[in-house]
């Protein structure tokens, strides 16, 4: 399998040209992907070290991702589908809060 790493260098209009180039001819479209679930799974962990509470953690992440996931769609780095899971994420995530302990 051979890359063709010249169009994307030369056939870009700049910094989100380019990563929409990598995103797609050399990741196969998971660049975005890895991005939000990398960046969820840091902050999930950053809130696990300060409020010891799951619950709250998860709160926390889900909404970070799910504003992340709009901003990587709207860049279309990331397909409808993954938007859609962040926002059922979302979801759960205040469900679970009110529920009782």
């Amino acid at each position: 399998m051979s890359y063709n790493l010249s169009a994307i260098a030369t056939n870009n209009t700049g910094m989100l040209g380019f990563i929409k180039g990598v995103n797609n001819v050399l990741m196969f479209g998971w660049l975005g992907i890895l991005f939000l679930l990398i960046i969820v799974f840091v902050a999930f962990m950053a809130f696990m070290v300060t409020t010891n509470d799951v619950r709250k953690s998860f709160m926390a992440t889900t909404f970070i991702g799910f504003g992340l996931s709009i901003l990587l769609r709207a860049m279309s780095l990331i397909p409808d589908l993954a938007l859609f899971i962040c926002l059922i994420a979302a979801g759960v995530s205040i469900a679970w809060s009110f529920s009782s302990e």
